[in-house]
């Protein structure tokens, strides 16, 4: 009978990365307390606040649900890339162009039928961001080009280019600057209640972030990704072929993003906006981070994340305590994460060597 010491060893190592991140978000609720206190409020009404804030009836539910998806959809868009070992920094210039080639598709084609107008709408918008994504892979797998500062310039004219658009040749006719003018019925997805964002859309993300949960954790191309972001030139060795997998890695995070503005535009705004995303994909990048890109984690971390932003209204009603609380929790919750595993990885270094 093994020493129960050495049993609990054995766990704490099998499961270390999760014990970080979950001891790290604990340890950023318990920060944020102490900064909640700071302002002259109770912790525990504040936290409160915001539970009702996002879960306190049927309505706040939707409505945090709402927030979910396009943070979920972003935090698997970067969580996929990451794992194939691509840095794609140009997710969020690619949910722009792709939410602007869905709304071109309602804007030139309004009177097809819905049921040839929203696979046309998804193909363009998840197509045209894939491509956004395929041209810096494409030059930095071929050529060494460096990928961070090919999506960094990439996102920059994603964003810009589809807000010119907006504000010249579509710009909306009755509406404020800044807008198209709305998309057809046909191409709608319908909310799920008159008062909430929620849409039918939902469903389509989360099965699409099913599916991509179970390549990632059950499917060879999974365990190639995680070599090549791993060891790349041992996954060469071993006989992948890096340059197709992390090619693949980053055409899939580019179809996330894709479907990520399509959904914004066919199910919640109805329209390109230019400012369609309040930074999903920057806020995608902290949580995939935070959880080492893992999915099951990226799922739960999104969620946790979605009820606070959610909530922090509420929250600020009841206690005074400003949203940006919120913020600041989640950014102690990634610097926790970062030390956690520099020291994790320390430790074990130190081990190995005695």
């Amino acid at each position: 009978m093994r020493p129960l010491n050495s049993s609990l060893g054995r766990w704490a190592q099998d499961h270390r990365d999760g014990l970080i991140v979950l001891g790290s978000f604990i340890a950023s609720v318990f920060f944020g307390g102490v900064i909640i206190a700071l302002f002259g409020a109770d912790p525990i009404e504040a936290y409160r606040g915001m539970m009702i804030g996002a879960l306190g009836d049927q309505d706040a539910v939707l409505a945090t649900l709402a927030k979910w998806i396009p943070l979920l959809l972003a935090t698997f868009s970067i969580s996929v890339a990451f794992n194939g070992g691509m840095w794609n920094i140009g997710a969020e210039g690619q949910l722009y162009v792709g939410a602007f080639a869905a709304t071109w598709v309602g804007l030139t084609f309004g009177g097809l039928p819905s049921v040839v107008m929203m696979p046309l709408a998804l193909a363009f918008g998840l197509g045209a961001a894939a491509l956004w994504a395929w041209i810096p892979a494409k030059l930095n797998l071929d050529n060494g080009l460096n990928i961070v500062v090919l999506t960094i310039m990439l996102n920059s004219l994603g964003v810009l280019a589809t807000q010119a658009l907006t504000v010249g040749p579509y710009a909306g006719k009755e509406v404020a600057a800044g807008a198209t003018d709305r998309i057809p019925e046909a191409m709608r997805f319908a909310k799920l209640t008159a008062f909430s964002n929620l849409n039918t859309g939902a469903f389509l993300a989360l099965a699409v972030v099913l599916a991509v949960t179970v390549v990632m954790l059950f499917t060879v191309r999974g365990y190639d990704w995680r070599m090549c972001r791993l060891n790349g030139r041992f996954a060469r060795y071993g006989g992948v072929n890096v340059r197709k997998v992390q090619m693949s890695a980053m055409l899939l995070s580019g179809l996330l993003a894709g479907l990520a503005g399509s959904l914004l535009v066919m199910g919640e705004q109805y329209r390109f906006r230019t400012a369609i995303s309040p930074g999903y994909t920057w806020t995608g990048m902290i949580l995939a981070m935070m959880v080492a890109y893992h999915p099951v984690g990226g799922i739960g971390v999104s969620l946790i994340y979605a009820i606070m932003e959610s909530g922090a209204l509420e929250m600020e009603l009841m206690t005074d305590v400003p949203v940006e609380v919120v913020q600041i929790v989640m950014c102690l919750a990634v610097l926790f994460v970062s030390a956690g595993f520099a020291l994790a990885n320390r430790l074990a270094s130190r081990l190995r060597e005695d």
